[in-house]
């Protein structure tokens, strides 16, 4: 017989639901309102907007229109290259033995330990050599390098989920293991794949650093350093960054609410083994 939950207890968790998303939210309703209120009136204080100055999100808008085709550019590109790499090297981790298995699961786990910016200057020195320094292609290959591992352990957990049969099913069938990817395993593992894909797409859409290092031609930057150079000795134009923030953070909440059952079920699958 399942205990019934205290009315209290309830109640205690909906207010700390509440709690929470009136946390996250209020920097987002302080977005809104200095985005619209007109330059001249930003020290104005106001608990409600009492503005909505158009005008700021239009400059905002065509302030960064070609940064955030940079932005999605590189997370695509980012994201199809460690999908790519990511899913026969998990379901090979995952599905076949070899010798230091164990040691390249925990390799792969430990790079994601390091901060990222200890490691920045050596990149930076190797893409130098490369000649990929300002270049699209060099920070595309750094985003998927950065992430890869992760995706790996993401992918990897949802593939101990396929019951190995399916495989050796495919084996009688004569497939050799890119035909049973690519047939079989990719094709019914659409939800522990979009986990991975939406989760390299949004670490590279909000990559800062990166780019900042690696990037100093104004027409490759990302939309994070197209908002950063709004922030100059002379002037900080708040109510701009603000409308232009707000119109940045449109693509990957509407990205994930179109994938979100896809997201949810890649989770709940490789929360468990069989």
């Amino acid at each position: 017989m399942i205990a019934r939950e205290a009315p209290y207890a309830k109640a205690l968790k909906w207010i700390l639901r509440a709690a929470l998303c009136l946390f996250a939210l209020i920097p987002i309703y302080s977005a809104v309102i200095i985005a619209c209120t007109p330059y001249a009136k930003l020290l104005e204080p106001q608990l409600f907007p009492h503005y909505f100055a158009v005008s700021n999100f239009t400059d905002g808008f065509d302030f960064i229109i070609g940064n955030i085709a940079n932005s999605f550019l590189y997370a695509i590109s980012a994201t199809l290259l460690t999908t790519a790499v990511s899913v026969p090297a998990a379901y090979a981790l995952a599905h076949y033995r070899f010798k230091f298995k164990r040691i390249v699961l925990f390799g792969l786990l430990l790079t994601q330990m390091m901060a990222g910016i200890v490691i920045l200057p050596s990149i930076y020195n190797i893409l130098n050599q490369l000649r990929l320094i300002n270049s699209r292609i060099g920070i595309i290959f750094i985003y998927a390098t950065i992430n890869l591992a992760l995706v790996v352990w993401i992918h990897y957990g949802y593939f101990l989920t396929i019951p190995n049969e399916l495989e050796e099913a495919a084996e009688v069938d004569g497939c050799n293991y890119f035909d049973t990817l690519r047939k079989i395993i990719i094709p019914i593992s659409g939800p522990g794949i979009a986990v991975g894909a939406i989760f390299v797409f949004i670490n590279t859409y909000n990559e800062f650093v990166v780019p900042l290092f690696l990037l100093n031609d104004r027409n490759r930057y990302p939309l994070t350093l197209s908002l950063y150079s709004m922030l100059t000795d002379a002037t900080i134009r708040w109510h701009i960054i603000a409308a232009s923030s707000l119109i940045a953070i449109v693509p990957p909440v509407v990205l994930f609410l179109f994938f979100q059952r896809y997201i949810i079920q890649g989770v709940t699958a490789g929360a468990v083994k069989g």
